[in-house]
């Protein structure tokens, strides 16, 4: 339209071929055309005139066009006289071929067009304005491509796109904070933008890492500027050397022959930024554990002076006179803890109930044994009353614990005045005292109940303000058994029975226990020296053995605890009667022993016989030392074990002299003779690494499947010409200690790596383990072992590592876990494929995995356990991890369904599994109350060799695989995800359910269709969680806000200078005797937490 004569008319032959090239255009639009010749007067002059001033304006247009000066734009339209519909039909136009513009990466070209396309009344401006800030952001102008950005957001507000193209380019001009505002407002308008939700938690690691980094730049003096002159230099002399080196190693941003140096001076020389270590290394101090003469000392401890930024060392109390209140460090940290171990307090009872731990049982006697002997015996049908005490006897419960004792009590004593003191600070634990009465109807009046900490307990008057304490004195005490942790005084018990006898009891007041005895035996926690299934030498782990505290251990589970033996008798060291008027609050000894074979003595194990009446004990002597049969049933048999200053070399015959000694919440031991060797501790690790050391049956699959996968490397190497053959390379994920990494090394020197293959190539192992500590010990035992030019550790995140030139052709990954995703192996092993491996050309043991599963019902007894309902317990089962074997045997747990299979996925491929929904069929009637699943891993490619955690109780879905080479780990654990509340589905037998699944980067998901989902934080979508009882919900309060307070500790620890010297003072002040303070109640296994 437009183009063309009127109606009518013909157009002459001068309007159709018009001499001379034709005027430029604007971006997107189409010029008005003139009017024909017959209607137009002017002459052929004035025509040129016309025709050189649309030019000079078509050009001035094209570079508003490209400038994006879109107001003048539009300006300069309106003058060349365009119709509204004409500027419209140009605008859309101009949009399309931005659009395809974009599409082809021409963003100058797009600009142009999109300029165009806001001359006109074109809808939805604000996605165009998202464009041209696109564009912008794509050539590099960052500044344009928010003020685009802003235009966009401030035509439409709602729209999540545009805050995060402002976001973007925010992030990019390091605007981090504005950055992070702009993500978090679109996710305000689009919670489920994935896009924004990635870039939400980018922005905020990074503005996160930006705050420490200026941190420590702020407490850190430059000095390069005084070197500047030679490290130039340097650094080209380095670059060039490197740069002509085949075999190098990436760690940063240089190239270095990982053949030439030493491991830390490797890391240190490739150019790789570590984050800043703190700026004081601690050492521990082993005579404030061990040495009695160092009690009561000044401890030295140092603390940060910002003015001179040096250390300097002060003199704070001695840790065996704890009050925390001159520290505030120290008071966080005694808060923290508290609070954790008020967190963990429901899932200890919880596991003995399900497991019947003999404690809970000798307890309920105690209780009735101590009853019937109050009652006197019988006459007849009636009951004589004690000569003191009768049937209305006051009875004080000092801690409830499972409320069993409690409730027993109640029932055999109706008109009894029975008191229940939590003992605890949190709030749950009362409300879930009163829900247990409560579902055994036990009255308000039977059963009064007092939350607050023991020690604050007092006898008030009753008609006084304080309505949450005693009004009178009381008959009887029954100390709980959380009270006593496996060392006895741990807890700090003697304390709280002192403060019951001083103020709570009358003078003719009867104990529960009655008293303790103490006993031990001189022990060595064997550490293999080249004799155990992996045929390596592992004494560093000897020096990763201390603690500020002593440890717990079950000496009679050989699962679960490093072997051991006895180099000596047992002797009892201290005996307690909490019948006395008051205890006393320490106390010494000495113990000698006769070595009674040879080997190296390292620690003291201890443990308790308590008698709790006069017929009812309870004893943890481990069966090994047992002349009868152990007295504690099932898994809960606790021993305490003390690591010593140094290990000890002893020969049999040999004598031992050790000095026991007690203070109010804890016993120690120190070896007098033979002299025990100084040795500064200053790395520890984590216990379950050591286990893992003695894994025969995953050791031996993983070593087979290496032999296998090197064998056929070794084939395909020899077809190639010894010029032109790579350097063999083998990555180990998850290496932990490095034992798989030294026996790759091995295996691989068995296939035939030489020592001039290690001198020409470097290392042939390539270890990923991201936790230094790890690290450092992980390094000391490739030098024990002679193989640390074969194997070399890094320390990063794979994701982290730039691409290596030395493509591995092995990839070994031992992140698993036993529901097979937890430690991340489908975001890892994808990292190290792409950063470390060439496509298609490595083999990955394990070469595939299945994850199976099978839907179960817990806790059904616990309706009626003892003839009391216990089942609200049940609301508290939240683990990950289950004994399914175990559960199976000891009754608490049922299998509810067959077996089925859930995803299967191939790691050497890289072939993942899409969510799907399973009909699962009931094999019995009941609740399914959690899914319980595991994995069976191909180790090699041909699937025949097979590490799975499968229970052994339950038979395996193909039989087939029994006829295959089968490993298992120990301890053979499985993974489990409980339901809770309204998602505990009631079901019938042989009626079949659906069930969802589905994964996320490190857990699979099972969720019952027509579920509500919610979004985290994290971007990750979890059911709703369902209505639940208010213990359950004060015990998340809690836990939410101690997981909050762990985060701000951590962080202060870490990097607040002026709190690092001060807060390690505190940790070790708190872990040496963590309840030496009665206003704390913490568990002392988590003492050692920031120390």
């Amino acid at each position: 339209q437009g183009s063309g004569p009127g109606p009518g008319k013909t157009a002459p032959p001068s309007s159709r071929c018009s001499p001379g090239p034709a005027p430029k255009r604007p971006p997107g639009l189409v010029p008005r055309m003139a009017a024909p010749e017959e209607e137009s007067s002017s002459s052929d002059e004035s025509a040129e005139e016309d025709n050189e001033s649309i030019d000079d304006k078509m050009k001035r247009i094209t570079k508003l066009g490209k400038e994006g000066k879109v107001e003048e734009l539009v300006k300069e339209a309106k003058a060349a006289e365009f119709t509204p519909e004409m500027i419209k039909f140009a605008s859309l136009k101009s949009k399309d071929m931005g659009n395809i513009a974009f599409q082809k990466k021409e963003y100058e070209q797009a600009l142009e067009y999109y300029a165009g396309a806001l001359v006109g009344d074109v809808p939805e401006k604000h996605k165009i304005y998202s464009n041209r800030s696109a564009c912008y952001f794509q050539l590099g102008k960052y500044t344009e491509a928010l003020v685009e950005a802003t235009k966009a957001i401030k035509t439409n507000r709602a729209w999540s796109k545009g805050y995060f193209r402002a976001g973007r380019a925010a992030l990019e001009m390091e605007y981090y904070d504005e950055a992070l505002e702009m993500f978090e407002k679109g996710l305000d308008k689009e919670p489920s933008n994935q896009d924004l939700i990635t870039w939400t938690e980018k922005a905020r690691g990074i503005r996160n890492q930006q705050n420490q980094d200026k941190l420590v730049k702020k407490h850190t003096t430059d000095y390069s500027k005084f070197d500047a002159l030679t490290k130039q230099q340097e650094e080209e002399e380095e670059e060039e050397a490197a740069a002509n080196d085949p075999n190098r190693v990436i760690l940063g941003d240089k190239y270095y022959s990982s053949s030439k140096m030493e491991q830390r001076q490797l890391k240190a020389m490739l150019g790789f930024k570590e984050p800043p270590p703190p700026p004081f290394e601690p050492e521990f101090n082993t005579e404030l554990i061990y040495q009695h003469e160092s009690r009561g000392v000044k401890t030295q401890n140092p603390i940060w002076d910002p003015t001179s930024r040096e250390w300097r060392i002060d003199a704070k109390p001695a840790p065996s006179r704890v009050d925390y209140s001159d520290s505030q460090q120290a008071q966080a940290i005694a808060l923290f803890l508290e609070r954790q171990t008020d967190v963990q307090y429901v899932e200890e009872w919880l596991r003995m109930l399900d497991e019947k731990a003999s404690p809970i049982d000798a307890y309920v006697r105690g209780v009735r044994d101590l009853i019937g002997q109050l009652l006197g015996p019988q006459d007849g049908e009636k009951r004589k009353s004690h000569s003191m005490l009768g049937d209305d006897a006051r009875w004080l419960f000092v801690g409830v614990g499972t409320g069993l004792p409690l409730m027993a009590a109640v029932r055999h004593l109706p008109n009894a005045e029975i008191i229940a003191n939590t003992a605890h600070r949190a709030f749950y634990v009362a409300e879930l005292t009163l829900a247990i009465l409560r579902s055994n109807d036990v009255k308000k009046e039977q059963v009064r109940v007092i939350h607050r900490p023991s020690h604050e307990l007092a006898v008030v008057d009753p008609d006084g303000e304080d309505i949450n304490n005693l009004t009178g004195k009381v008959d009887c005490v029954v100390m709980d058994y959380e009270f006593f942790d496996p060392g006895l005084l741990g807890k700090g018990v003697l304390t709280k029975i002192n403060h019951a006898k001083k103020k709570l009891v009358t003078s003719s007041h009867v104990m529960m226990p009655m008293g303790a005895s103490v006993m031990c035996a001189p022990c060595e926690i064997i550490c293999a020296r080249g004799n155990g299934p992996d045929e390596l030498d592992w004494r560093v782990a000897d020096e990763s053995r201390w603690g500020a505290f002593y440890e717990v251990a079950n000496l009679d589970d050989e699962a679960s605890s490093e072997p051991w033996r006895a180099l000596g008798p047992v002797h009892e060291v201290f005996e307690f009667d909490f019948t006395d008027s008051e205890m006393k609050l320490s106390g010494q000894t000495d113990l000698h022993f006769v070595a009674s074979d040879d080997g190296v003595l390292n620690c003291i194990a201890f443990w308790y016989r308590m008698s709790l009446t006069s017929t009812v004990e309870l004893d943890h002597t481990p069966a090994r030392l047992s002349g009868s049969n152990s007295k504690i049933e099932g898994t809960y048999n606790r021993h305490a074990t003390q690591w010593l200053a140094a290990p000890i070399e002893v020969c049999k015959g040999d004598s031992i002299h050790v000095r026991a000694s007690y203070s109010r919440s804890r016993i120690r031991f120190e070896v007098v003779s033979p002299d025990v060797p100084r040795l500064d501790r200053r790395v520890s690790c984590p216990r379950w690494l050591l286990l893992r050391l003695r894994e025969e049956q995953r050791l031996d699959a993983y070593r087979k499947a290496i032999e296998k996968a090197l064998a056929k490397i070794m084939e395909e190497r020899e077809e190639i010409p010894r010029l032109d053959r790579p350097p063999l390379r083998i990555v180990h994920l998850g290496a932990g200690l490095t034992q798989m990494s030294m026996v790759a090394a091995r295996c691989a020197r068995d296939a035939g790596i030489s020592e001039k293959d290690i001198d020409t190539h470097g290392y042939t192992v390539v270890a990923v383990e991201q936790m230094p500590k790890i690290v450092k010990l992980a390094r000391r035992a490739l030098r024990d072992n002679d193989l640390d030019r074969d194997v070399f550790v890094c320390s990063e995140d794979v994701r982290k590592l730039p691409s290596q030139p030395a493509r591995a052709q092995l990839v070994v990954c031992e992140l698993v876990d036993p529901g097979l995703l937890g430690e991340g192996i489908l975001v890892l092993l994808n990292a190290a494929r792409i950063k470390m491996c060439n496509a298609f050309e490595h083999q990955v043991v394990p070469s595939r995995g299945t994850i199976w599963a099978a839907a179960f019902e817990f806790g059904e007894r616990l309706g009626g356990y003892q003839g009391f309902d216990m089942g609200a317990f049940n609301h508290y089962r939240t683990g990950l991890m289950v004994d399914a074997d175990g559960a199976l045997e000891k009754g608490y747990a049922r299998q509810l369904s067959n077996v089925f299979e859930v995803f299967k996925f191939d790691f050497e491929k890289n072939i993942m599994p899409a969510a799907r929904t399973i009909n699962l069929v009931p094999t019995d009637s009941g609740k399914i109350t959690a899914i319980v699943f595991w994995y069976e891993l191909h180790m090699d490619s041909a699937g025949d060799i097979i590490l799975t955690n499968w229970p052994e109780s339950l038979p395996p879905a193909d039989f087939a695989m029994l006829e295959k080479d089968v490993h298992r780990p120990a301890p053979n654990r499985q993974a489990v995800c409980h339901f809770q509340g309204d998602y505990i589905r009631e079901v019938t037998k042989g009626e079949a359910v659906e069930l969802d699944v589905g994964y996320h980067q490190a857990w699979p998901q099972f969720v019952w269709p027509g579920t509500e989902m919610v979004q985290k934080e994290s971007g990750e979508r979890i059911p709703k969680p369902p209505p639940m009882p208010r213990h359950r919900l004060s015990f998340e309060k809690l836990k939410h806000e101690t997981e909050d307070l762990e985060r701000k500790l951590q962080a202060g620890l870490m990097y607040d200078e002026e709190m690092l010297g001060d807060g390690y003072a505190a940790a070790e002040r708190v872990a040496l005797e963590p309840n030496g303070n009665p206003n704390y109640t913490i568990d002392p296994q988590n003492a050692n937490y920031f120390h």
